[in-house]
């Protein structure tokens, strides 16, 4: 696994195709300690197509940083296609950062309105602390 950054451009056309297939979304708890996926506690569901498009908006509009945090992250907003299976997966950093698929990209980018982000999360969380 290559330690550089992948560029923003990159990142922004995989983050498109994603969202792209994109059924609904998981938050999961945290911190983010390379558990897989499926092992990582359900905190909160997202299926309404205008809640999705929202949390699209707030986690992928802002700057790359061309570098990740080195906090353990938490939560995770992972993205299921129409058969639940996991597309993608991005985990918040710090007070501003989304890191999606941190170990591939080592690219986090800067949320451009992280106080709607986080009021979003806690508003979807349904499960769990």
């Amino acid at each position: 696994m290559s330690s550089e950054s992948t560029d923003a451009a990159t990142i922004r056309q995989w983050l498109a195709e994603a969202w792209s297939r994109t059924a609904a979304a998981v938050l999961l708890g945290g911190p983010d300690l390379r558990a897989p996926l499926a092992e990582r506690p359900v905190v909160g569901e997202i299926f309404d197509p205008a809640a999705l498009a929202r949390l699209r908006d707030l986690t992928t509009t802002g700057e790359f940083t061309g570098d990740i945090c080195r906090c353990p992250g938490s939560p995770t907003v992972a993205l299921l296609d129409t058969d639940a299976e996991f597309i993608a997966a991005g985990s918040l950093h710090g007070d501003r950062d989304m890191s999606w698929e941190r170990a591939r990209f080592h690219n986090n980018l800067t949320v451009a309105d992280p106080e709607a982000l986080y009021t979003f999360l806690n508003t979807h969380r349904s499960h769990g602390s």
